[in-house]
């Protein structure tokens, strides 16, 4: 009996880590490299033009988020530091944050790049985490702050707002979407019409559609949606709208290596006024950032 007994558990184990190694050996994400340096990006905002005249080098930018896969990916990252005191979410997990950093990594490759883990799901403690990176960038100097991730609560504004306007008044230049304090630059996709409920109309536009990295769960249940991948624009199973703030701290980077002196107020300026309107799906954008544009005007200006 005990041979017998002993023989099932043996069995039973087996069974187990089959079924462990089958699900911890899945493909759960596919990467794709160098993402935003295809045509689409190049094509609306000039980048590969203004890498001729600028990279970022030497401008640091702390990426506000979570899941950056720090420990495998040094080589990315000038620095890192965690504020949730849940280590994995900076170290071992390799998700959103990662694909943040590469991405604003292709936009400027010279640009110093540094993970700031403060995003978790208690939402009040995620707020204070925040604060607390902004206040770290300040005393280490950072000269962009990025965010992207879901819009900050009512609740949660008013501490998150007072610590966004003491990184702008040291002169820090913020990008966050979803974020419509006057002082921080707003990115808008290329979208017929404003979905979002701001007080204010987003400063500039950057392409909202590309994507290095695709969720491979998400997407067998998009494939049950019976929708076309083409017209999945700012949905799953892509991490895409998420872009619009790493590529726009990536120009401004550029613009900063050129020029790092202005205010946020007047990189937000120059992007504007340097700006163009195009087609896109039958309709016309404004404010669409030419990054080529905005390094050259600097790049004049200094001369």
């Amino acid at each position: 009996m005990k041979i017998k007994i002993l023989f099932i558990s043996l069995i039973v184990l087996l069974l187990v880590s089959v079924y462990y190694n089958i699900k911890h050996d899945d493909i759960w994400y596919i990467s794709f490299p160098n993402a935003n340096t295809r045509p689409t990006y190049n094509t609306f905002h000039n980048i590969k033009e203004a890498q001729k005249i600028a990279t970022g080098k030497g401008i640091k930018v702390g990426v506000i988020g979570k899941y950056f896969g720090y420990e495998d990916n040094k080589y990315l990252y000038a620095g890192g530091k965690d504020f949730t005191w849940n280590m994995e979410s900076l170290n071992d997990i390799a998700e959103h944050g990662l694909w943040m950093a590469t991405t604003l990594k292709e936009i400027a490759p010279g640009a110093e790049v540094f993970a700031l883990c403060a995003r978790e799901n208690n939402k009040a403690k995620e707020a204070r985490n925040i604060c607390e990176a902004i206040d770290w960038a300040i005393e280490n100097k950072i000269d962009i702050l990025t965010y992207s991730a879901e819009a900050f609560s009512v609740e949660n504004r008013t501490i998150i707002d007072e610590a966004v306007q003491k990184a702008i008044n040291y002169n820090i230049v913020t990008t966050f979407i979803h974020y419509d304090l006057q002082d921080n630059i707003l990115p808008y996709g290329f979208l017929p019409k404003l979905t979002e409920p701001y007080e204010r109309e987003p400063d500039v536009n950057i392409f909202h559609f590309d994507y290095n990295l695709m969720l491979t769960f998400s997407y067998k249940n998009f494939l049950k949606l019976d929708r076309k991948v083409g017209n999945n624009i700012g949905a799953y199973p892509y991490f895409s709208n998420s872009s619009m703030s790493p590529v726009l701290a990536g120009i401004i980077a550029m613009m900063k290596e050129i020029n790092n002196d202005l205010t946020p107020e007047e990189y937000k300026k120059v992007m504007i006024e340097t700006s163009m309107q195009i087609e896109y799906n039958d309709y016309k954008v404004r404010h669409v950032v030419d990054a080529n544009a905005a390094v050259n005007y600097l790049l004049e200006e200094e001369l």
